[in-house]
């Protein structure tokens, strides 16, 4: 989250960062209004504890009434830290309930926009597949209604699950393990990270508040624990309170089963496997001196794009605005493959930087140029996820109904088409 002193030393530049996203802007001012009240209390109470330990000296020098006179004295101040204690510990909790709402400050240059309607397109890749036929939607191929058993994964799991089977299994597969050993061979750092996260890890990655609603949440002995959406939290975890060299950013990778309840979505995409409530994801997840993010956030960028690139599809970037951005990201770029059935663009991956807003809340340091102590700079995006493969065969289905198979797959996959 952000910092609470940056917050009253500057509270225009927060005003004007919800403005931008189209937020509740005196949210800031609550914010005051509640540290007005918890300053001075906090002053009271540490000058409280201080009464309380020079009563200790005296006591102990005492006896018969005057002792106990000061006893009572001090069972009083004792009193009084316990009432200071619960309220100062009330109002912060609010402040901190407050603080995690408003959002990072955000790249100069981002589109002012309320939503991704917003978002601007800054760059086309690949060639645009041109077919001799009609192309069907990729859910609409023989063979992925052959492989991909949607009702009976629904009537398994209760929710929008799914049985991948046989070919279609077999490449999805294929192109996990190539986008992993990709990574891999770039130096990203393979973690298999726990199923299970904290609330307090959900909270200090951004994902909490304002992303309840889409996490599935698992009560064991009134502890909750939650299935994330995506790696990145328990990959952020991982160096949590730690004190990190970042010479060369380090770069985190994770092959994970990732669990989204897609809240407010009802009705959308219920064909497929675009929108569903468990997939599998690649998460890429870079941490970087303050000086080297934007850097990182280019080669980060970049490393989606080359996957794409030899998986030869088309798609584009797409600059995301101030409404379509979560309060953790500084920046977004929203990379989308072209669907030629539906002629248009779905999302596939999107590359985030986030600065310090994660680095703060779970205390990631590092040493900036000058070697002076700071606070880590966090980015994030997706290796790869299932919305890739659909991509895949919607792109290269032949007219007979059979999916040519991207050159770099073919030695894991075993053959040239799916079919």
């Amino acid at each position: 989250m952000i910092s609470l002193q940056q917050l009253i030393t500057n509270p225009d530049i927060y005003k004007n960062e919800l403005k931008k996203r189209f937020k509740d802007e005196t949210l800031i001012d609550q914010i005051l209004s509640l540290h007005d009240i918890y300053k001075p209390l906090q002053v009271k109470l540490e000058s409280t504890r201080q009464i309380k330990n020079q009563f200790n000296d005296i006591v102990i020098k005492l006896s018969g009434e005057e002792k106990v006179s000061k006893i009572n004295e001090m069972k009083e101040v004792s009193n009084q830290i316990k009432v200071l204690e619960e309220q100062t510990k009330n109002l912060y909790s609010q402040i901190s309930d407050l603080i995690s709402l408003v959002p990072n400050i955000s790249w100069d240059k981002m589109p002012i926009g309320q939503s991704g309607d917003d978002n601007v397109e800054t760059g086309v890749y690949g060639n645009k597949p041109i077919f001799d036929f009609t192309p069907l939607n990729y859910y609409e191929l023989p063979l992925f209604e052959r492989d991909y058993l949607a009702k009976k994964g629904v009537d398994a799991s209760g929710f929008r699950g799914y049985y991948i089977q046989g070919e279609l299994a077999r490449l999805q597969q294929a192109l996990f393990t190539w986008t992993l050993n990709r990574l891999i061979n770039k130096g990203f750092n393979y973690v298999i990270p726990p199923v299970f996260v904290s609330e307090d890890v959900m909270l200090g990655t951004g994902f909490f508040p304002t992303g309840r609603e889409d996490a599935y949440e698992i009560m064991d002995e009134n502890n909750p624990k939650f299935l994330p959406g995506t790696s990145e939290a328990a990959l952020m975890y991982l160096h949590s309170n730690e004190t990190l060299s970042l010479l060369d950013p380090i770069k985190l990778t994770a092959w994970t089963r990732c669990f989204r309840k897609e809240a407010g979505t009802y009705g959308k995409d219920t064909r497929g496997g675009i929108r569903v409530t468990q997939f599998e994801k690649i998460e890429t997840v870079y941490l970087s001196r303050p000086e080297d993010s934007e850097k990182a956030f280019e080669e980060m960028t970049t490393t989606f794009h080359e996957t794409l690139n030899q998986l030869n599809l088309y798609y584009h970037d797409l600059e995301t605005c101030s409404g379509d951005n979560s309060n953790k990201n500084y920046r977004m770029i929203d990379i989308e493959a072209w669907f030629p059935a539906q002629e248009t663009f779905r999302e596939l991956a999107s590359s985030s930087n986030c600065t310090d807003y994660q680095s703060r809340t779970l205390n990631i340091t590092t040493f900036d140029s000058n070697g002076n102590k700071t606070l880590a700079h966090s980015l994030n995006c997706t290796g790869i996820t299932n919305r890739t493969l659909f991509a895949i065969l919607e792109q290269n289905q032949q007219k007979d109904g059979r999916v040519k198979i991207p050159t770099v797959l073919v030695p894991l996959f075993g053959k040239e088409y799916l079919e």
